[in-house]
This record gives structure tokens, sequence and C-alpha cells, in this order.
């Protein structure tokens, strides 16, 4: 059997670009495509519209900011009211506002990431940030209508080796192995443990109850059922 594709550790600085890859092709799309982009109509995820996906987006990176600006003692900016939006009023603004929404609070994130001297120093649930943010994004973006074909092997290798970190109670008991050249999934039983292997692609849409390219999920592999928000 060869190699896992995802080495074990993590090397953080994979984990970075990453993350500023993912960041920018997101970015790229909602400014180059907003005039397409159904954002307050059908439902993309659930009840939720694209929308309030976003605007899930924008909060969650807010936060993420804050917490590695206090985390590195450095002040909290003052926010723009209108950028408090909670979910459900946040998702109804209009697409041009979503989109500034979403763009300013991901360089404001993505300049706190970059200000961090040394990432040793922070505790795990800070340094854990940059990849909490990428499988976010990954799976978001999913929502947003990106083919999961369409998301690069290395980044979805990236993901599925943090996924465990991500949602330890979900995958209790379950290894995950990114194999780029199996198509499909495979699932075995050993020692109690539970191994699924496969195409990180087809991994991801699993585990966060997605469909990859419309495919039905494998009876044989264990039900995770779905998870909203990432």
């Amino acid at each position: 059997m060869r190699s896992p594709v995802v080495p074990t550790p993590i090397d953080h600085d994979e984990v970075l670009r990453s993350l500023e890859r993912e960041t920018a092709v997101l970015l790229d799309r909602v400014l180059g495509e907003f005039l397409d982009l159904d954002l307050d109509r059908e439902p993309v995820l659930e009840d939720f519209t694209a929308g309030q996906v976003l605007t899930y987006l924008s909060r969650e990176a807010d936060r993420m900011a804050d917490e590695l600006l206090i985390a590195t003692g450095r002040p909290l900016p003052r926010y723009d009211a209108d950028r408090r939006w909670d979910l459900d009023r946040g998702g109804l603004r209009p697409g041009a506002v979503l989109i500034e929404d979403f763009v300013e609070s991901s360089e404001r994130l993505s300049d706190a990431i970059a200000s961090v001297g040394d990432w040793s120093t922070l505790d795990n649930s800070v340094y854990s940030i940059p990849g909490r943010r990428l499988v976010q994004l990954i799976v978001h973006h999913a929502d947003l209508s990106r083919p999961w074909n369409e998301l690069p092997e290395q980044d979805a290798s990236i993901a599925v080796a943090l996924l465990p970190s991500v949602i330890p109670e979900e995958l209790g008991g379950v290894s995950l192995v990114a194999r780029a050249e199996h198509p499909s999934m495979l699932s075995q039983t050993s020692d109690g443990l539970t191994v699924v292997e496969g195409d990180p692609r087809r991994i991801l849409a699993w585990v966060s109850g997605r469909r990859f390219a419309g495919d039905p999920v494998d009876a044989s592999l264990p039900d995770l059922g779905t998870r909203i928000w990432f």
C-alpha cells in the first residue's frame, strides 16, 4: 500500500499557502461573477440562501481576525454598524453590499494572519485558525456552486488532513486517507477503526454531507449526517 498523500504532521506553511489560494479563488469568483450569483432567492444549503452563506463567511472571518488580534496583543478595530448584520438579516442585503462585506472581512483576516510573527507561541485554538478557515472556505464554496472537481487536489488533500482536528466528534473512530489516484472511496474496518480512503474531494463532500457531482452516497460508508456550518 502506498503512503497517504498528505504528510503527518501537517505543515503549517502549506496550510497558509492553501488558505491564500482558496481565499483568492472565492474572492475572484464573487467579484467576477456577482451579476450571475443568485444571492437572495433559491436556498443553496438547507433553507439558507447564497447571501446567508456569504454573510456567514464574512462574520467568521471577522471573528477569526479578532481572535488573532487579541492573542497577539493588538487592538481590535471599530466596526461599522452596517457590518454587524446577523445571518438572517445580513443575507437579505443587496448583492453588492454582501460582496463588499465579504471582501473587507476576508482582507482583515488575511492581514491578521500575515502579521503573526511566531505561530509557535500561540495556543492551539488560535494556531488552528488558518486550517479551520481553509476547510470552511472549501466546503461553503461548494455550497456556492463551485464543482468539487474544480478544487485543486493539493488543497483538497490538506483539508482532508485537517478534518479530524476541525470536527473531532463527527470523526471519532474514523481515519481518513487522501489518495488522489483512487477515483472512488473505499472503506474498511481494522481494530475497531473505520479507514476511509480515496479522492480527497470525494472525502470532503462525504464528510460535510454534500454530494460529489450528484453521486449517491456509498451505503458502505459511515453515516456522518449533514453538518450545515463549518
